[in-house]
């Protein structure tokens, strides 16, 4: 047992030097392609944060064969979730820049029904048409991004945002909304927000999606506007 001990130390210095030699060997041989995943990662990041979502609706003599109680349904409210995706982000140009933003959202949605169907007064309010409240998204965004001079730039940076984004719907349809095909798979938002950086250090923003058309099919109008708080953090600071 003593002898093998003695044996031990060499056998680690050994091993130590090879390894060394073999991650010196790697990095030669990556040297010339190196510069490339450095620019590249340090314009990527991960996005998280919270949002609050409603969905205003308009009936517009939807008929079907069910009946809800819209006093169990109606919620004139922002409901929250959250969201997690990676966005890329291209270098300042004169104080503008530009950003790519791909983001998985779950979605919880009040609701609040414009026009309610009425039978008074014998009958309360009630709808025909249960909209969904739970949604699984994946938003596809683009920025414009506009410096505001308000401070010491060198130290901290306010942007103006603006753009488009698609929100496409992965999660199913109920078995009630199914039958017509009530939500379409897609619609369009304008987003435009705030965003204020620590200069490498992290991001947090605040956006409004405003919807731009309806996320159901004629007659029923729906509009889902969003409002996310979040954070984002370069990517290569954390790995």
């Amino acid at each position: 047992m003593l002898k093998s001990k003695k044996y031990i130390l060499p056998i680690l210095l050994l091993l130590i030097i090879y390894i060394s030699n073999d991650a010196n060997a790697q990095s030669i041989e990556k040297q010339p392609h190196e510069n490339f995943p450095k620019i590249f990662k340090k314009q990527i990041y991960l996005i998280s944060g919270m949002n609050f979502n409603k969905q205003l609706l308009l009936l517009n003599d939807y008929s079907s064969r069910f009946n809800y109680d819209l006093s169990d349904y109606q919620n004139n409210l922002y409901k929250p979730a959250y969201f997690l995706g990676v966005g890329w982000e291209s270098k300042s140009v004169n104080n503008h820049k530009y950003a790519f933003n791909v983001i998985l959202s779950k979605v919880a949605a009040g609701n609040n029904y414009k026009d309610a169907n009425k039978l008074t007064p014998f009958v309360p309010n009630f709808t025909k048409f249960l909209a969904e409240d739970q949604f699984l998204m994946l938003n596809v965004a683009t920025y414009y991004k506009q410096l505001i001079p308000i401070s010491d730039t060198s130290r901290y940076r306010l942007y103006l945002t603006i753009g488009p984004s698609l929100n496409i719907r992965l999660s199913d349809q109920s078995d009630a909304n199914l039958i017509n095909g009530n939500y379409k798979n897609y619609y369009v938002s304008g987003d435009g927000g705030l965003e204020f950086n620590n200069q490498s250090l992290y991001t947090l923003f605040v956006h409004y999606k405003y919807a731009l058309n309806s996320f159901t099919k004629q007659p029923l109008i729906s509009n889902l506007n969003s409002v996310e708080l979040g954070a984002m953090v370069k990517i290569s600071d954390l790995f």
